[in-house]
């Protein structure tokens, strides 16, 4: 089979994200004998690049449609993966450009009910950030929902109706979806749920294990509205003052950088220490614990990827997908969201129990064996079988 990854964005496989797990897709095709392309939008004039032995074609979609449909037609495309699958915009241009034998799969990288379950936050947001507060009140906010519901329900259906199979990073996301949208049931012979790929590194877990240091560790946007930084640094703060021997780390960057590093003194709190963008596998070997507060993820491939470094993680249950991830007490430790006060207590107690926090660390070790490019890759063939 001929496959053609479409990203809405510069192709980077060092980014995170749709960028990361789309570099990942192309390996697993490839390995299992597919040949791959790889298509990503920009909008300096096309060019040609490659990776891996792969082709990676940057295309501007606006000005060179001829130029894409060459590509389709000199790898002889058959299938075209499109990562933007809640995107009306690339969706329609895809099926305007691709050949009529060509089949289009859409996948969906967010978590469908990120709106609906933090409207408030969003809507508060966007009022304030306009200084536009006054009209952030319930009717306003009911009818903003209310048009939300409508346009999802509008959107998707051409979506899925129009393509041959969609993908969500979840099983559970497909319940979510059909109490936003309850018609999009009618196609659910046609929606499944694959999470992201991934390999255990090639490491002596004993030996990791014995090596880590008792360091709390987070990985991502320094932001609020999805990463709810601001409870983040409230656990800290109740922790600094009974952990005298541990340490948090925070890698990341975002527009609330500065707001965390006054809270921090403010409140003398010392023992943090604020790392910029980087790879954070050096980072997760080195940690006990990873702590994550985030509202609603698409998937959370940190959590995978800090306990495939024996790194525990505790979060919030606050999206469906956290617990295909996170078996609570076995693996890591879910929270009811937002309860800080039993975010700080499970805390303490893990870390006072180290014969349990050793044993959980090696069990979230294994727990990444069920997301191998192996395992991955047995339900995409289920997907390219539906499409003959």
């Amino acid at each position: 089979m001929n496959i053609a990854l479409f990203l809405e964005q510069p192709f980077d496989p060092n980014a995170g994200g749709a960028q990361r797990s789309t570099s990942k897709l192309a390996e697993i095709y490839k390995s299992f004998g597919h040949n791959v392309v790889i298509i990503s939008t920009s909008q300096s004039p096309s060019i040609m690049s490659s990776w891996l032995g792969l082709s990676i074609y940057h295309i501007n979609i606006k000005t060179d449609h001829l130029s894409f449909k060459q590509i389709l037609v000199d790898n002889n495309i058959s299938v075209i993966i499109n990562n933007a699958g809640e995107s009306m915009k690339s969706t329609k241009f895809l099926l305007q450009n691709k050949g009529v034998n060509t089949k289009l799969i859409n996948i969906l990288r967010i978590n469908p009910t990120n709106f609906y379950d933090n409207h408030k936050d969003y809507i508060g947001f966007f009022f304030s950030k306009r200084k536009l507060s006054f009209l952030n009140n319930f009717i306003v906010r009911k009818l903003w929902l209310g048009y939300h519901v409508l346009r999802i329900r509008y959107e998707f259906n051409y979506i899925i109706k129009n393509t041959n199979a969609f993908v969500m990073l979840s099983d559970r996301f497909k319940e979510d979806f059909y109490s936003l949208a309850p018609g999009l049931r009618k196609y659910d012979r046609k929606i499944y749920g694959i999470s992201n790929p991934f390999e255990c590194p090639k490491i002596n877990i004993k030996q990791t294990l014995a090596e880590k240091e008792n360091i709390i560790l987070f990985v991502g946007r320094l932001v609020v509205i999805q990463k709810r930084v601001d409870l983040l640094m409230e656990i800290w703060k109740e922790l600094h003052e009974t952990l005298p021997d541990w340490k948090f780390w925070v890698l990341g960057y975002g527009d609330q950088k500065v707001i965390m590093e006054n809270f921090c003194f403010q409140h003398k709190l010392d023992r943090i220490t604020f790392f910029d963008k980087d790879n954070p596998n050096d980072y997760y070997k080195k940690a006990k614990l990873f702590h994550m507060t985030s509202a609603f993820e698409g998937f959370g491939n940190v959590l995978i990827e800090a306990q495939s470094y024996g790194c525990v993680p505790i979060m919030f249950n606050s999206y469906s997908s956290a617990k295909d991830i996170v078996t609570h007490d076995l693996n890591g430790i879910l929270i009811d969201p937002f309860n800080v006060v039993a975010y700080v207590d499970e805390t303490k107690k893990l870390i006072n129990n180290s014969e349990k926090l050793n044993k959980m660390a090696l069990n979230a070790y294994e727990n990444v064996d069920r997301f191998s490019y192996n395992k991955v890759y047995l339900k995409w063939k289920e997907v390219f079988d539906s499409l003959k």
